[in-house]
């Protein structure tokens, strides 16, 4: 194999070289990632589990002669490359390296200055995440994980001497961008004290296997004469060492038995079990401490428990795939390779006649294609056997068998097969793939649901297929946000919201360059719209793109700062369970529901769930948000959420943040078709004070604006009078019309707005008390004229129910919508002047017409003759 470009690291590889390189591969991606010699063991397995997604080259495989770059992590001696040292200061190679062990004296004489790039922090990991971040490079959830692994290793989980707060804050944005905590768990190990080391030592030698088909769960128990701390560490590296699936530690030191459970990636729910015994936990980890009870009760009834809650365990049958690669006994080599290349498996069988007579593995065939012997038939570099498995095999067995296997996957054969099987006897094959989204989900997992067909509702069919062709080569894209949650609800939504796993704003560029619309970039929020016109504005088609990101708050009620993260944690940021749901777009698997935080459920159980405790403290307007959605469909807050609402309104966050979002979710409450609830709830919470100091929400308030709604719908005023205005005048009814325009202005109403909102109710007051005074039809008309609608129907609501709502709904059905019609031109040629007077004689003749003194044309021309 020729390549132009290396990545290597030491021999003896660890978590952070080889994290190290992976991360060196985002910034050289023509480069090859060379792993060889010597690797630690937790590396190897690691890899090689996942080598599918992390695909390196074998050193042997490689014909040297043609590199032209070296890029070195972790290191910069030749003596700890192998055969690969030969290539430093041979020249016209050039040498790249990143470091963190020392300062420039330790550069040698063949990289140059400029090439060696050097840090002081505990991982090297660190510094190739800074240079990533910068270059705002995304990475994958399994990326994010190796790399925490790295910088755990080389930090001692941040507890090493040489930990710098880089290195903190290069595992959180691991974390932020999905590095998954099962992963991290089950390749580090945990350093044990003396009194530590003596009862793991007393607790191995006393195990016991619990009768559990398919799965190892193990309990022991030992006495401690002395107290000692961190038992839980024990039962971690208990289970470690012994690679069970379950353990239960029970140790007896003072007076007291000390019971502690761990379970590998919560496949027996330990919690559940130690609840019998009084005890609690989660699925991973329980603990109980208990008194005046004797060893052998409690490990029966934690057995009983156990075979309760032990359920079907996976096997090879659960997870295999139809899809068998396998060539004739005298296939090319050359043919057997791009078998492996387009199924993209590490090997073929290798069947003569009916018989599968051995395996060749992809290795080697590319070393035999690399000696020009791509012509030569498969049975030269085969090997005679093939490894085989059965249904009925536990996937932690096929764990451990997928390691040593040199295909990458397993033929998996019926029971009673001969030895070697017929190809006929080959029933499923179990990938490496397949075992890591059955062991530690790292792709998206949907929620058992498939909206395929129910996304022909929003009608957008056409669009959803110009995505797809956008998005060939990106990770993933998906409908998100309010669209997800209506189309669950049965409710037709006009949001279109796109996330896309990489960059959004290139891909709402190449969207736009299709529809040919126009694209609106937000690029410190990784956000776009594109906007495709219409014949109306209403009908243009507005889709909002973004970078599935996460976002973090330097202080409650700031502006988030975001990075780019995989679509779990996306959706993790956001602000309820039922807004945190997507539908992929991706033709792989179109219509497939992620909720990886049960929104589904709680949609059915009518709830709001906040995601974080901290939720309102980041972003207060969400409280708001949360009372439209109650209002709107129907839902409730949880007791947890209403707390935390309660909780962050006592802090006086609310009016901490920007006016302008306030604003916005303000209005859009109030617009809402019905408010009576969120009026209730909005007094309940108390936070008019956090609006506005003295804005009311009591019951009287709600009574008006009850009032004030059905005015609005009698006379047909939705087209004219926004019903969130109509509303909000009633709760700024106690302010004072300087401080409402004050107020809004603060809040970035547009000046319009302001003025009707501070004009609305005293303007309403005056026209009530000249109702009460008996007004003549023109006086009440020249006074309503000038009056926002807004004012008229508070009028209404402020009078007794009697001439105020039969004269003045008589102005707003009627008299406000007569026109004269005749003109200024017809007084023209009536002899009229052109001066002021032809409006004075105008409003004359519409003062008659509003009496009922006149109507229809002649009798205005007649009136008018008499006036001039």
């Amino acid at each position: 194999m020729t390549v132009t470009q290396l990545i290597a690291t030491h021999s003896n590889t660890d978590f952070d070289g080889f994290a190290a390189m992976v991360a060196a591969h985002k910034l050289f991606p023509e480069a090859a990632v060379c792993l060889g010699g010597a690797v630690n063991r937790n590396v190897r397995e690691f890899h090689h589990l996942y080598a599918d997604a992390l695909p390196t080259v074998d050193p042997g495989l490689l014909d040297l002669s043609g590199v032209r770059r070296l890029i070195l992590l972790d290191t910069v001696h030749p003596n700890r490359l192998g055969e690969l040292g030969e290539l430093c200061g041979r020249e016209g190679v050039e040498v790249i390296a990143f470091d963190h062990h020392g300062g420039p004296e330790r550069r040698p004489s063949f990289i140059r200055e400029a090439d060696y790039i050097t840090s002081d922090d505990g991982s090297l990991v660190t510094l190739m995440l800074r240079i990533i971040a910068e270059r705002r490079l995304p990475i994958t959830v399994l990326e994010a994980t190796l790399f925490a692994l790295g910088i755990h290793e080389d930090t001692g989980s941040l507890s090493f001497s040489t930990t710098t707060l880089r290195d903190a804050e290069a595992l959180a944005f691991c974390m932020r961008q999905g590095a998954e905590p099962a992963l991290i768990e089950r390749y580090l190990n945990s350093p044990l004290d003396a009194a530590q080391r003596q009862v793991l030592a007393d607790a191995l030698g006393s195990c016991v296997e619990m009768d559990v088909p398919g799965r190892s769960v193990l309990v022991t128990a030992v006495t401690a004469a002395d107290y000692v701390e961190g038992v839980s560490v024990v039962a971690h590296a208990l289970m470690d060492l012994t690679n069970a699936d379950a353990v239960f530690l029970i140790v007896a030191m003072q007076e007291r038995l000390f019971v502690v459970a761990r379970s590998r990636s919560g496949g027996l729910d330990v919690g559940r079990v130690l609840e019998v015994v009084g005890g609690g936990g989660h699925a991973v980890a329980a603990s109980v401490v208990l008194r005046d009870t004797d060893v052998a009760k409690v490990i029966a009834q934690l057995g009983e428990a156990v075979t309760k809650s032990a359920g079907a365990v996976p096997t090879a049958a659960d997870v295999m795939s139809a899809k068998i690669p396998w060539v004739t006994l005298d296939a090319a080599v050359d043919e057997a390779l791009i078998l492996c290349r387009r199924q993209g498996v590490a090997g073929v069988l290798v069947v003569e006649g009916e018989i599968v007579v051995g395996s060749a593995a992809r290795d080697d065939l590319e070393r035999a294609a690399a000696h020009r012997l791509g012509h030569a038939p498969v049975k030269a570099v085969m090997s005679p056997r093939a490894a085989t498995t059965l249904p009925s095999t536990p996937v932690d067995e096929l764990t451990r068998q997928l390691t040593q296997a040199p295909l990458g996957w397993l033929p998996v054969v019926a029971a009673g097969s001969p030895d070697p099987p017929r190809l006929s006897d080959v029933v499923g094959a179990v990938s490496r793939a397949a075992l890591v989204r059955t062991a530690v989900p790292l792709v998206p997992v949907p929620a058992g649901l498939n909206l395929g067909e129910r996304l022909q509702d929003l009608g957008m069919d056409e669009l959803f297929g110009h995505l797809q062709a956008v998005g060939v080569g990106y990770r993933g894209i998906y409908l998100v946000g309010g669209a997800v949650r209506d189309l669950l609800l049965h409710q037709r939504s006009i949001d279109i919201d796109v996330a896309v796993e990489g960059d959004g704003v290139e891909f709402a560029h190449a969207l736009a360059l299709r529809l040919k619309g126009k694209v609106r970039p937000h690029l410190k929020f990784q956000t776009a719209v594109v906007i495709v016109p219409g014949g109306a504005a209403e009908d243009r088609l507005r889709i909002d793109v973004a970078s599935t990101r996460t976002e973090f708050y330097d202080f409650p009620a700031a502006l988030p700062t975001v990075e780019y993260a995989g679509i779990r944690s996306d959706l993790a940021r956001r602000d309820f369970s039922v807004n945190a749901m997507a539908i992929s777009l991706s033709p792989e698997n179109y219509g497939d529901l992620l909720d990886y935080f049960g929104g589904v459920a709680d949609l059915e159980a009518r709830r709001i769930r906040v995601l974080h405790n901290l939720s309102f403290i980041e972003d207060p307007t969400r409280i708001l948000r949360a009372v439209r959605y109650e209002s709107r469909y129907g839902l409730r807050m949880d007791d947890h959420t209403l707390a935390l609402a309660h909780s962050c309104i006592e802090m006086d966050l609310v009016g901490d943040l920007s006016s302008a979002r306030l604003r916005d979710e303000l209005v859009l409450l109030l617009g809402e078709p019905k408010v009576d609830f969120a009026l209730s709830r909005l007094a309940e919470l108390d936070i008019g004070r956090s609006i506005h100091p003295r804005l009311a929400t009591g019951a009287e308030v709600a009574a008006r604006i009850d009032r004030a709604d059905e005015l609005w719908r009698r006379h047909c005023l939705p087209g004219e009078v926004p019903l969130w205005r109509l509303r909000l005048i009633w709760l700024l009814a106690a302010l004072r019309a300087g401080e409402i325009l004050e107020w809004a202005e603060r809040m970035h109403f547009r000046r319009e707005d302001g003025e009707v909102l501070a004009r609305g109710l005293v303007v309403g007051q005056r026209l009530a008390g000249l109702v009460a005074r008996g007004p003549t039809e023109t006086e009440l008309f020249d006074a309503a004229s000038v009056a926002p609608l807004e004012a008229v129907l508070a009028a209404i609501v402020l009078g007794d129910g009697g001439a105020e709502e039969e004269r003045l709904g008589r102005f707003l059905d009627e008299s406000r919508h007569l026109r004269l019609e005749i003109t200024g031109r017809d007084l023209l040629d009536l002899g009229l002047a052109t001066s002021p007077e032809v409006g004075n004689v105008l409003r004359a003749l519409l003062h008659l017409k509003v009496s009922g003194v006149i109507s229809g044309r002649a009798e205005e021309l007649e009136a008018a003759r008499r006036l001039v």
